[in-house]
């Protein structure tokens, strides 16, 4: 027993002694939140703007991101080099203080930048133990260092904002919620291509300045950007790959074709069923969808059976136009699977798929895809009849 409990004291003082070895005061290093990253206007070069939180925000931002939005909880600084890394060591002769990246959350890559491809970019951040792999990966739909440079109304760390939008997004499902780790797994696949989200600034009329939006999915072949899906382009991305969670559904009413009709989703399912048969690939795509009766106009009754099933053939109408939007992006546009359909055929027909790997890029615009949607109604909400006018 004596034996035992030394062991187990030896362990414990070493396992100290190894925390306390790499242990950095915070007057030394400089937390970086989120990072972006731009072409420069000098040749060869990378632009890359770091959002460091200020020491003297820290106590009070961090743990509940709370804080007044007058007061600016970050250093926006920017250097150049000719990788992220020489960045960031060229960044220490503007600051005091050595640049740590395991608090940062939000990677965005400008648009002009991800076109040329991204893989020299996040080497850095797969390669080097410091930066979190479990980051935020958005595209810019114009300069990262805009986004970057942005406050929010909110929260005076802004990439605490940027967090949880991707995080809420799920209740409308118009966008993607994609890692640095997800971003890579699917780059290094030898047919599906990677997708991340898409963000930019948008103008506020109400308040007369911009404000940052995440505004669909960022699409690439490989490792470059071909183009960007809207909101509904996203949520027929996500209905294929069943990741809808939530949302509302407008469908024109049935009794005023000029009025619209909120739908909400509770719950969604979809398959990917791959077939074979003479030499001719054909997906077909079941997507299952629940939903309640969310708005409706005044004084008209659409909770009857009838009107119930002229609802749901609306809304299944709807969800198979934004499958079928984002369908022809992908194959007819831009050759690429962000739909993990040729891992469907590969689970299926492994035989088939040693002759079909090498020319999936070829065959998967080619491919026919049947649609199947089963909506349906459950409920009308808290209230049965429509609210009476006077």
């Amino acid at each position: 027993m004596r034996k035992n409990l030394i062991l187990i004291l030896i362990i414990i003082m070493g396992t100290i002694l190894i925390g306390c070895w790499s242990r950095r005061e915070l007057d030394t290093i400089a937390i970086i939140s989120a990072m972006g990253i731009d072409k420069s206007e000098e040749e060869g070069k990378l632009s890359v703007a770091f959002q460091i939180i200020k020491p003297s925000e820290l106590q009070g931002a961090i743990p509940s991101g709370a804080g007044s939005a007058s007061s600016k909880g970050v250093w926006v600084l920017t250097s150049t080099g000719y990788t992220i890394i020489d960045a960031a060591r060229n960044a220490t002769m503007q600051s005091d203080r050595k640049l740590f990246f395991s608090q940062n959350k939000i990677v965005v890559i400008g648009e002009e930048l991800a076109r040329e491809g991204i893989t020299p970019l996040i080497d850095f951040l797969n390669r080097d133990p410091e930066p979190r792999r479990t980051s935020w990966l958005l595209i810019a739909k114009g300069k990262a260092h805009d986004i970057i440079s942005a406050k929010h109304e909110q929260v005076n760390i802004p990439a605490e904002a940027i967090e949880n939008m991707i995080k809420s997004s799920s209740a409308t499902s118009m966008a993607v919620q994609v890692n640095i780790n997800e971003f890579l797994k699917n780059l290094a696949s030898p047919t599906s291509d990677p997708i991340a989200c898409r963000i930019e600034m948008i103008q506020d009329h109400q308040n007369k300045n911009q404000k940052m939006r995440l505004t669909g999915a960022s699409v690439f072949r490989k490792d470059k950007l071909v183009g960007f899906l809207d909101e509904h382009e996203t949520r027929g991305l996500n209905w294929i790959l069943g990741k809808v969670v939530s949302g509302i559904i407008l469908v024109k009413s049935p009794k005023d074709e000029n009025e619209d009709v909120a739908l909400e989703i509770i719950r969604a399912s979809s398959k990917i069923i791959p077939e074979i048969s003479d030499d001719q690939i054909k997906i077909t795509i079941e997507i299952k969808e629940e939903g309640n009766l969310a708005e409706q106009l005044p004084d008209i009754d659409l909770t009857n059976t009838k009107m119930f099933k002229e609802l749901e053939q609306r809304k299944a109408q709807v969800i198979k136009n934004e499958v079928q939007s984002v369908l022809e992006k992908a194959q007819k546009e831009w050759g690429a699977d962000i739909f993990g359909f040729g891992d469907a055929v590969h689970r299926k027909y492994p035989k088939e798929w040693k002759t079909l790997q090498t020319k999936w890029r070829d065959v998967f615009p080619t491919i026919n895809v049947e649609i199947k949607v089963d909506a349906r109604l459950r409920d009308t909400g808290l209230s049965s009849a429509p609210v009476k006018g006077r």
